[in-house]
């Protein structure tokens, strides 16, 4: 039997939608945190989308289909209803329309020492640098961030019939199919968060390092909240951070948007919850809270849901976690 060269991942709670019109870019330009003419340089690229306040409402990727006119991106399930909605509140006399589509998200890993094999029985290179894409007939691929030098993850945008046209081409021994929790672990790892409806407007985006992560332009001009985003930025008012760690033991009943407790803040939280996954030996935990917490070694009090819960243990994130100067 031949050696599993691909892993996938189905049924995430990411949704695709699509913003496309003569003004698509300009539109998306004005709304998100993002430089979105990146996009029109093949690249893929992280965004937030915020309230006035400048707490986030919405984070996304977004990915080039090389057309001027159209836009891909997928968030949270759960909250693509009212993301769309206040979108299009704002479309006036812009020539832009915003709807979701039946393409599926599917999460794929190769070892990077297979990359070379897996191109070959897929007729065409898959792209190397974060963020980089390839649009092919089977659908667009978008390198996706990654923990370690040794797994090659992307993001594989396709509808019904380009997967349904790739499973008939793959040898079914070559693809090993995985558990979507395990995806969502190694998103955690990877330092990268997903805002769904428990965290809406709970978050800046340099709280959940969106900043860190390339997916916030401080010279692209105006967004809803650029001006809370911009002056936290530039007068060093960034002290909280998000952060790795994990809790050994059985899957723990964790949820988004719950406190974080340090003994020296008493009985009142000193952060919140970001994300949750369980890999079967761990829960991951990302969360925010300030930064000098972590650099003073007040990490190893830290505990979720209640002064007396259970206790973190601090896990490095794949990028450096600074504060503003």
């Amino acid at each position: 039997m031949a050696k599993a060269l691909i892993s996938q991942y189905v049924g995430l709670d990411l949704v695709v939608f699509t913003a496309h019109g003569v003004d698509a870019f300009g539109f998306l330009q004005s709304q998100l945190t993002q430089d979105v003419d990146r996009l029109k340089s093949g690249k893929a690229a992280l965004a937030g989308y915020c309230t006035a306040q400048g707490r986030l409402l919405a984070n996304m990727v977004l990915a080039p289909t090389g057309s001027a006119d159209k836009v891909m991106g997928f968030v949270h399930r759960d909250i693509l209803p009212n993301f769309l909605k206040r979108l299009r509140m704002f479309v006036l006399r812009s020539k832009v329309t915003l709807e979701p589509t039946e393409h599926q998200v599917i999460g794929i890993t190769v070892e990077a020492a297979h990359l070379a094999s897996v191109a070959q029985t897929l007729g065409y290179a898959l792209p190397r640098a974060d963020w980089d894409t390839v649009n092919t007939d089977d659908g667009v691929w978008i390198a996706a961030p990654s923990a370690g030098a040794t797994l090659a993850r992307f993001w594989w945008l396709a509808d019904e019939s380009q997967v349904t046209a790739l499973t008939a081409r793959l040898d079914t021994d070559l693809v090993k199919l995985e558990s979507s929790n395990a995806w969502v672990v190694q998103d955690l790892q990877a330092g990268l968060p997903w805002i769904n409806d428990s965290t809406v407007d709970l978050f800046i985006p340099q709280t959940i390092n969106l900043d860190l992560t390339e997916g916030v332009s401080f010279t692209k001009g105006c967004y809803p909240g650029q001006e809370v985003v911009a002056r936290a930025h530039y007068r060093g008012t960034v002290k909280r951070r998000m952060q790795l760690a994990h809790l050994g033991g059985e899957l723990l009943p964790i949820k988004p948007g719950e406190d974080i407790f340090c003994p020296s803040d008493g009985p009142n939280p000193c952060g919140r919850v970001v994300n949750v996954a369980y890999d079967g030996e761990k829960t991951w935990v990302l969360f925010e809270a300030p930064v000098k917490l972590t650099q003073t070694g007040e990490s190893g009090a830290l505990s979720v849901s209640s002064i007396d819960g259970p206790k973190l243990a601090m896990t490095d994130l794949p990028y450096a976690i600074t504060t503003e100067r």
